[in-house]
């Protein structure tokens, strides 16, 4: 007996969980991770590289330099095509028949918010979807990974509105969870300042043709336009207003929208637009952890042009990999989701030092930008939305 009980003490010792009691997609060898994304459709560029050239780039600087205690990280991806329909069944087959150990960087509002309740249900970790409506905000098993709507909002109209001053804004976007999270919180955050949108026009997703919306809109007459679209719609939106000459309106894009990428859809039409960014400049920034992120680029995957989606990816990868690093070799997905919540001050090289709170929420911050010459030029420092 006493045999025994020194056995398991030593087990516990070194982290070993009991035979039979293994964590799904953990075994002595690797960690399996998964996502639903966008591999064809309107995103189909995003998600590309915030998985493959993002999350996967960081892994593959982690496996070359031994794992996480040990264990090499394996990703498997679905592709969903921005449908909620099909995210759901991605999501159901990565964990009930690939067994994931948890999901990571998940794209788009309704895909993403249409599997949230069997994710908890199923007490799987969703890791840093991008995706910006705020109904992932504290749930348990669910950390969000870039600046969500309402916070995006508050500094886009408190910074136009109050530092600018300006009175007159409209705004034109996806009627879906994603465009209708961003309307909600920019009439409620114009309130703050007594104002209201004068107009607001939505489109459906899958529509290009923006021609009608753009038109009203111009009638309206505002000082702001806001762009809450896909790259699509967003870049017809801008050649249709250089189209038609309606010069005297500030076109204003939102988080997950302000990428150069996007705007060379546009081409010079895009020229002069403001927005949040999100993510330092992929291409000039030395910030330490963009430098390491360029040169793990042009190491890996040298014919990738650095961009603000793999950015983002690059930094779930390396969130994750820290919190699976402190959650020691008897690695659980409660584990981890402690880990997660303990993290406090973490420096990562791209983003202000991060804290993760009740809300789960790991990005709270942007700074405005000004498209020049074909580059956004940082206007502001890092703005706080608390």
């Amino acid at each position: 007996m006493r045999t025994l009980l020194t056995v398991l003490a030593l087990l516990a010792l070194l982290g070993a969980p009991p035979a039979g009691a293994q964590t799904p997609g953990v075994t002595d060898a690797e960690i399996l991770l998964g996502g639903s994304n966008s591999f064809s459709g309107p995103l189909a560029f995003t998600g590309e590289q915030i998985t493959k050239f993002g999350v996967d780039l960081y892994f593959r600087v982690v496996n070359d330099a031994g794992g996480i205690h040990g264990r090499k990280l394996r990703t498997v991806y679905y592709d969903d095509g921005y449908k909620p329909q099909e995210a759901v069944a991605n999501t159901r087959k990565l964990v009930e028949q690939d067994k994931v150990f948890a999901l990571i960087a998940p794209q788009g509002s309704p895909p993403v918010v249409a599997t949230l309740g069997y994710v908890e249900e199923q007490r799987v970790p969703m890791l840093f979807p991008y995706q910006s409506s705020p109904v992932t905000r504290g749930k348990k098993w669910v950390f969000q990974g870039m600046t969500v709507s309402d916070r995006s909002s508050r500094m886009m109209v408190d910074y136009l509105a109050g530092q600018r001053k300006i009175k007159r804004f409209a705004a034109i976007y996806q009627d879906d969870e994603y465009g209708k999270s961003f309307l909600a919180a920019f009439e409620k955050d114009l309130g703050r300042h007594r104002l209201k949108l004068l107009a607001a026009e939505s489109v459906k997703r899958g529509v290009s043709d923006v021609s009608a919306q753009i038109a009203k809109l111009q009638a309206a007459k505002p000082e702001v336009l806001f762009l809450v679209l896909v790259p699509g719609p967003a870049a017809q939106a801008l050649k249709e207003r250089q189209k038609i000459g309606w010069k005297d309106v500030l076109m204003v894009s939102t988080g997950p929208l302000t990428d150069e990428r996007y705007l060379a859809l546009a081409g010079d039409a895009a020229e002069g637009v403001e927005g949040l960014s999100l993510w330092p400049d992929p291409v000039t920034s030395d910030l330490p952890g963009v430098k390491r992120y360029r040169e793990h680029m042009t190491k890996y995957f040298p014919k990738n042009e650095p961009n603000r989606y793999s950015v983002a990816g690059y930094f779930a990868g390396m969130l994750f990999t820290e919190a699976a690093q402190r959650a020691g070799r008897a690695l659980t997905r409660a584990a981890l989701v402690a880990a997660l919540e303990s993290t406090k001050g973490f420096e990562s090289g791209i983003l202000p030092p991060l804290t993760i709170g009740p809300d789960h929420e790991t990005q709270k911050q942007g700074f405005w930008v000004r498209v020049e010459k074909g580059r956004f030029k940082q206007l502001t420092d890092w703005l706080r939305s608390e």
